[in-house]
């Protein structure tokens, strides 16, 4: 099945590229709690802590697919990159819709 080691090595680059490139904006994520009153906000912490996760979550769905590779089912795992996807998009979201995009609401 050489199909199936090509479409590892492609998640992986991209697992570890999603990981390399949300550094910035982990470095950057404590500045959400500037604003007054925004350390309190529920969504500004789960927006905090999805930004923390994302690259954990992307380097796990791109190493431990290799590591456990004998096993039929491994090549779900890489779908930690896109849960950490998920989780910072439905943060984002929630952020916008019930505080307005602000971080203190």
């Amino acid at each position: 099945m050489p199909h199936k080691k090509g479409l590892r090595i492609g998640l992986t680059i991209l697992s570890v590229i999603g990981a390399v490139m949300s550094m910035p904006l982990v470095m950057f994520s404590p500045m959400m709690f500037d604003a007054p009153g925004s350390d309190e906000n529920p969504f500004t912490q789960f927006l905090f802590f999805s930004v923390l996760a994302f690259p954990a979550l992307c380097l796990m769905g791109g190493i431990l697919p290799w590591i456990f590779k004998r096993h039929p089912k491994s090549i779900w795992l890489y779908g930690l990159s896109g849960l950490a996807i998920a989780l910072l998009v439905v943060a984002i979201a929630l952020l916008s819709v019930q505080c307005g995009g602000d971080f203190a609401c």
